[in-house]
Formats: C-alpha cells, structure tokens, sequence
C-alpha cells in the first residue's frame, strides 16, 4: 500500500534567521524543502497552509467571476471593456502568485527570495490594473479628459517599477537592519496604493460633502477603502501575534488576516467598478475616445516585461 510521508515541521529557532516571522514560533517547513514536499506541505498544517489557501481559493472565485462576464461582455471586439479585461486578469494573476509565493518559498533561501520578488511583482501589476479600471471608469466627472487622466494609467505604469524595485530590494536588509525593510516594502506598496486611489478619494469626499445619491458604486468602494486600511494596518502591525508570541502560529495570524481583507477589498473594488462599467457607459463614451490597443495592452504588456527585468535583475544580483 503506498503511503505518502508528510514533511516535517519545525520550531523557530530550528531553521535559519531568514525565515523568521515575527510572533511565529513554531510551525515552519524544512529550510530545503523539495518542491513536492512544498505542495505536501499545503495539505498539512504548518505555518503557511492558510496562507496558501486564503489565496488559492480565492484565485478561482475571481477566475469564475472573469468567465461569467465573459459571457455576458464583448472583451475583444468593445474596446470600452479592454481596461476592465486587464484589470480582471491582473486580479486573478495576484493572489495565485501569492498562493505559489507560500507553497514554495521553503525550498531555500535563494527561492524564497525569488518567490516573494514574483509576488512584489503580481502585486505591483494588480496596481497598475487598478489604475486601468479607475482611469477608464471611475474618474470624477469634471477630471474626464484633463490632465491627471490624460497621464494617470502611464504614471502608474512607471509606479509599479517604483514599487517592485523597492519592495524587492528591501530584502537585502532583511536581517541587517529588519526596521528599514519594513519600511521600503510598506512604503513600496502604500505609494502606488494612494496614488491609484487618488480619483476615489476625492470622488467620495465630493459626494459626501454634496450629499450626492448614495449608489452601489460608492458603498463598493468605501468597503474596498476600509478593508485596504485593514490590510496596511495588519500587515505593519503584526497583530495578535505579536502580543501572543506562539499562539497563533497555525490560525489567526496578522499574515492570514491580512490576506482576507485583501481579497474582501478586492471584491468590493469589483462590483464597484462593474457598477461604474455599466451605469457610467453613455456618459464616458459621449466624452472619452475609444481605448487603443497602444494605450491599453501596449501599456500593459510594457510593465509586465519592466517588471520581469526588475525581478530578474535582482534575482540576478542575489
């Protein structure tokens, strides 16, 4: 009868400092895991097993949710709906490569680098296809065909080289100086994040102060800016665990927590944004020229090849 032997598992001090995670005192994969070993290790529970699948799963609930509107919109041929096929691509393509980011970066040091500059990079991108989204369908209405709309999709573009580059150089001073990686990696993504968010911030600060119908689209985004607030305040804080060093290891750690607002944050964005794609349609297109194939996946195409030379220049320099 074949039999499979699950991986063992370790305490902290029992592999190298490079694998540290704050208040996680148990529960950590063989430092040189193989790569089967690492899949294995998903279905056992060890430190990462629901950080794996509270990334995983959500993967195919927005996959599904890409296929359902594929369906029901024409992604080739209706150039008003190319922004939005980047922006959903984009946002299957983050939390899968999170997924695989904790599944194997066990395997050694060297991979456990590499893993998490993918991951910078994933994230990065879903940065620039929240920038698609807004700057196609939720830009406020007297900001339509101005200045910051006319450069807000290629400053983006340019942001998430910005933020791959820092967030994958801050762990080169992982264990030197542990303050100052933090530092660069929240500040990495919280850059891109307000920049991104800036037609949002003042779209809802109007509407509120113009006491503006209350919408679907508004309440989405206003859930999706509370749980992105959620998420920064989890990742930086690395609460409870680190009031309870080593009772919650395996459930209810900030990463994993982290991890739910981001995809809860993700979800209202969506329904937002679908809200604005449908009731925004006539208005935009009776002011806005058609997207082009340049200014959409030219675009997009040149940031995923900027990112993958950024992530190989420092994997390179490893």
């Amino acid at each position: 009868m074949l039999t499979i032997k699950l991986p063992q598992i370790f305490r902290v001090h029992q592999v190298p400092r490079i694998f540290w995670e704050d208040g996680i005192m148990s529960g950590y994969r063989h430092p040189k895991s193989s790569a089967l070993d690492c899949i294995l290790s998903s279905f056992q529970m060890t430190n990462e097993t629901v950080n794996i699948w509270t990334h995983f799963l959500p993967t195919w609930y927005f996959v599904w949710r890409f296929l359902v509107l594929s369906s029901s919109l024409d992604f080739c041929q209706e150039p008003y709906h190319w922004p939005l096929l980047i922006y959903l691509l984009l946002v299957c393509l983050y939390p899968f490569a999170s997924s695989c980011a904790h599944t194997f970066s066990s395997m050694s040091a060297r991979a456990r680098h590499i893993c998490y500059f993918c991951d910078y990079g994933a994230l990065s991108l879903y940065s620039l296809g929240c920038a698609f989204a807004y700057g196609a369908y939720a830009m406020p209405d007297h900001w339509v065909s101005g200045g910051l709309h006319h450069y807000f999709v290629p400053a983006a573009a340019l942001n998430s080289f910005v933020c791959t580059g820092l967030s994958c150089y801050s762990r080169f001073p992982e264990l030197e100086r542990p303050r100052l990686s933090k530092v660069l990696r929240t500040a990495a993504f919280v850059y891109p994040f307000l920049y991104d968010n800036i037609p949002l911030f003042y779209r809802l600060l109007f509407c509120f102060w113009s006491n503006c119908a209350w919408n679907e689209a508004v309440a989405g985004y206003c859930y999706h800016l509370l749980f992105a607030l959620l998420t920064g305040f989890l990742f930086t804080s690395h609460l409870p665990e680190r009031l309870a060093p080593g009772r919650f290891d395996y459930i209810g750690h900030s990463h994993q927590l982290f991890h739910i607002c981001a995809v809860l944050g993700t979800h209202f964005q969506l329904e937002a944004i679908l809200c604005d794609v449908c009731s925004r349609r006539a208005w935009l297109r009776g002011r806005l020229p058609a997207p082009g194939l340049s200014g959409t996946f030219g675009t997009a195409g040149l940031a995923l090849l900027g990112n993958a030379a950024i992530i190989g220049a420092f994997t390179a320099a490893l």
